[in-house]
């Protein structure tokens, strides 16, 4: 299965939310918003809907950051990060999603399969 996940870089923070804990999968996590590609939309595509069906925030994708692997409950997983870019910079986003200052990511409780992207934007990228 694919994961298409939005990196949404605004003024110096990241768009960055948390499983409930409950979830099936990485349950009380931080996470960026993404999800499953469906079979008729590219990756793209697919992190942009998963984006504002989630945040709220809808976003332009731009290029590719990572490309990594992970597991959940159904099976191996492909996820592919993009950088984005919000639409409106003065949206405000649904709960549980905030704005979060880069300079916290480091404090926060991803799962592994984000550490490259999370050191790329706590070492000066995106």
């Amino acid at each position: 299965m694919t994961i298409a996940v939005a990196v949404v870089v605004h003024d110096g923070c990241v768009l960055v939310g948390r499983r409930s804990h409950d979830a099936v999968d990485a349950p009380g996590k931080h996470e960026f918003p993404g999800g499953k590609v469906r079979p008729d939309e590219t990756p793209e595509h697919a992190a942009a809907r998963e984006c504002l069906e989630e945040s709220g925030i809808a976003v332009r994708i731009g290029s590719l950051l990572h490309r990594g692997s992970g597991r959940s409950a159904a099976g191996p997983l492909e996820i592919l990060f993009f950088a984005a870019a919000a639409i409106d910079d003065r949206a405000e986003p649904l709960v549980p999603f905030a704005w979060t200052p880069v300079a916290e990511l480091p404090g926060l409780d991803f799962p592994a399969a984000n550490d490259s992207v999370l050191a790329t934007l706590v070492h000066g990228g995106s």
